[in-house]
C-alpha cells in the first residue's frame, strides 16, 4: 500500500513539475485575479468581527478569573479580622472626618517614597486594595485587559509627591464601601450583592485605588466615637458616575460583577438611551437607572431618603420591590453623552 501511495505522490509531483515547465502554462486572468480577491474581501468581513469577539470573550474570561481571586482575598482577609469586610474610608491626621471618601489612594504602598509624610503610608495600607494584598500577592489583578488607562490630574492628598510615571498597574476595578468593618453575617443576600465591580467602566486609574460606592461618616464632635459603618444611622453613601468618558460597555454592552460570596457573574446593561421615567431600569438589577451612548451612566437609584446607594445595600436582599430615589445627571465631562 505504501509503494502505491508513493508512486502516486511521484505522479502528481511529476505532473506539477511538467505543468510548470510547459511554454503552453497560461497564468490568471484580470477577471480570475479579481474574483479571488474579492473572495478573499469576504472572508475577512466574516471572520474579523468573529476573532473580535473571541477576543473580548477571552478577556471577559480573564475579567470573570480577577474578580474572582480577588473576592477570594477579600474574604480570606474577613476570616482574619473578625468577620469584618475591609475599610476604604479611613480617618486621618489631616482630616479626621473620614476624608478619603470619594478620594483616590495609592495603590500599591511601595509607591509611596521614605520622605512622603508617614499618616499618608497609614491610610494606604489600611485601604481595601493594599490591605488584602497578603492574600493576593498580586496587584495586576485590579487592572482589567479591556481597560483603558487614564492618568489622573496632580496628586491629591494621599498621593505620594512623586509618583512614578511607569511600572504601576491602572486600577479598573472598584470596592463596595457599604461593606465597610461589616460582618458578613450582616449581608443578607452573599449571592446578589456586590463586592467588587466595574465601578467607572473602563476608566483605569493609574497607581490609584478607589471605593464606590463609599461611606461619608464625620467623626467629629457627637459623631466621634460612632462605628464607620452601613448600620449608622447618622452616615450616608454615594457613588460616582464618571467614567472618563469610557462608558459602561466593557463587555459586549455589560460588565462584571464579584458577589460577596465571591461568585461572579456577568450583568448585561439595559436601557440605553432611554431617560423617560417609564424606560428607566429596575433598581434591583442594575447599578444605574439610565445610560447614555456608549452606555454612559446618565442617572443613579438611591434610597427614598437619598442616604445610601440603593443596589449596594448589604441589608437588601434584592429581590423585594422598594420605592426608589432617582438622582439624574452625571459629571459635566459627560453630560453630551446624555442629551
Amino acid at each position: 500500500m505504501s509503494l502505491v501511495v508513493s508512486q502516486r505522490i511521484g505522479d502528481v509531483l511529476l505532473m506539477l513539475r511538467n505543468n510548470y515547465r510547459s511554454p503552453h502554462r497560461r497564468g490568471f486572468t484580470l477577471i480570475e485575479l479579481l474574483v479571488v480577491i474579492a473572495i478573499i474581501a469576504i472572508l475577512a468581513a466574516i471572520l474579523f468581527p468573529v476573532f473580535a469577539q473571541a477576543r473580548l470573550a477571552a478577556k471577559k474570561t480573564q475579567s470573570i478569573s480577577s474578580l474572582k481571586q480577588i473576592g477570594l482575598a477579600t474574604i480570606m482577609y474577613t476570616n482574619d479580622n473578625e468577620d469584618c469586610f475591609p475599610i476604604g474610608t479611613i480617618p486621618h491626621p489631616q482630616d479626621p472626618d473620614y476624608g478619603t471618601a470619594n478620594r483616590f489612594i495609592p495603590v500599591p504602598v511601595s509607591q509611596l517614597a521614605p520622605t512622603d509624610a508617614a499618616w499618608k503610608r497609614d491610610v494606604a495600607t489600611s485601604f481595601v486594595n493594599n490591605s488584602i494584598q497578603p492574600y493576593m500577592k498580586n496587584v495586576d489583578i485590579f487592572q482589567d485587559s479591556n481597560g483603558l488607562k487614564v492618568v489622573p490630574p496632580p496628586p491629591s492628598m494621599f498621593m505620594p509627591a512623586n509618583q512614578p510615571t511607569s511600572g504601576l498597574p491602572s486600577i479598573t476595578y472598584t470596592y463596595n464601601g457599604m461593606l465597610q468593618s461589616l460582618s458578613s453575617s450582616a449581608v443578607a443576600a452573599p449571592s446578589s450583592l456586590t463586592m467588587w465591580w466595574h465601578g467607572f467602566g473602563k476608566r483605569s486609574l493609574y497607581g490609584i485605588g478607589y471605593v464606590s460606592p463609599w461611606i461619608d461618616c464625620p467623626s467629629t464632635g457627637a459623631h466621634a466615637n460612632t462605628p464607620c459603618n452601613y448600620n449608622s444611622a447618622i452616615h450616608v453613601g454615594g457613588y460616582t458616575s464618571n467614567t472618563t468618558s469610557t462608558g459602561m460597555d466593557v463587555f459586549s454592552q455589560g460588565i462584571v460583577m464579584g458577589r460577596t460570596d465571591s461568585s461572579v457573574k456577568y450583568l448585561k446593561l439595559s436601557g440605553n438611551g432611554t431617560f423617560a421615567a417609564a424606560n428607566r431600569t429596575d433598581p434591583r438589577r442594575q447599578p444605574f437607572a439610565n445610560y447614555g451612548r456608549k452606555f454612559m451612566p446618565c442617572g443613579r437609584w438611591f434610597t427614598t431618603d437619598g442616604r445610601w446607594p440603593y443596589f449596594f445595600r448589604p441589608d437588601f436582599d434584592l429581590e423585594t420591590a422598594e420605592p426608589a430615589g432617582y438622582l439624574a445627571g452625571t459629571v459635566a465631562s459627560q453630560a453630551a453623552f446624555c442629551q
